[in-house]
């Protein structure tokens, strides 16, 4: 694990007009395994959308990027507490913002929805009521958006800590519904074999889009303020819609 970067080598260049730039050799970029977004293949090499864009950033940057896989509410406090430099994909919230600074902008779009093993016996049209004593689960550590979490607050919910567990466990009857994201869902589908078929049902949760996120410390905020800019680049240039058409991601408006 890369802990221990050069992090002094930050500097301001803000003499004689010239931009932040980011001096430091080595970064680390941290997240968990989100299909299509950062993976790991067996050969050890890293993928997805996030991994792609990173990987333009510091060619263009001239600096070393190191990725590394963790458990979703460790990857965040790594970053929370300066001991990496980039959170590959989380979504934005209140709570996450108290404690990360986002990028600009964001790089992928889910859909949040309930999957069901059988839809036309479950009665979700949007309003939470109508659920209300139905076995649900969830995935731990993700963040569902306001509304989802203010209806929710009476309703109780099993939490998983990977999407595979709860997949199974509503295929085997365990569960009526599962909140999660057709992106990681279908995904995990294709390489699973469960006993019984489950699919999304409508209305959606919501929508959700995806970030880069990084430390609060004042010491980061050049390496955030020249994501920004390279983000933005890639953005106007048609680069990122054509790497998200690529990796089968929706990318945001």
């Amino acid at each position: 694990m890369i802990l221990s970067k050069i992090h002094s080598k930050v500097l301001l260049l803000a003499l004689s007009g010239f931009c932040c730039t980011v001096q430091a050799e080595d970064l680390l970029a941290v997240g968990t395994r989100f299909n299509q977004i950062f993976e790991q293949q067996a050969n050890g090499e890293f993928t997805g959308l996030g991994v792609d864009i990173l990987n333009r950033f510091a060619k263009q940057q001239k600096v070393t990027i190191h990725y590394e896989i963790a458990p979703w509410r460790r990857a965040q406090s790594m970053v929370e507490r300066g001991q990496a430099d980039i959170l590959i994909g989380p979504y934005l919230n209140q709570a996450r913002q108290n404690l990360l600074t986002f990028s600009a902008k964001a790089f992928y779009r889910d859909e949040i929805v309930f999957y069901a093993s059988n839809a036309s016996a479950i009665p979700w049209n949007g309003d939470y009521q109508s659920i209300k004593g139905l076995r649900i689960g969830k995935m731990q550590g993700w963040s569902y958006g306001e509304s989802f979490d203010e209806q929710t607050q009476s309703i109780a919910i099993s939490e998983f800590v990977d999407i595979k567990s709860g997949i199974e466990r509503l295929s085997r009857g365990d569960l009526d519904l599962l909140a999660t994201n057709v992106r990681n869902t279908e995904a995990t589908l294709a390489n699973i074999k469960i006993p019984q078929a489950i699919g999304p049902i409508v209305p959606i949760i919501g929508i959700q889009d995806g970030f880069m996120a990084f430390p609060k410390q004042a010491q980061f905020a050049p390496l955030k303020q020249q994501f920004d800019r390279f983000f933005e680049d890639m953005i106007q240039s048609g680069e990122l819609v054509n790497l998200g058409k690529i990796h089968r991601v929706t990318i945001p408006n």
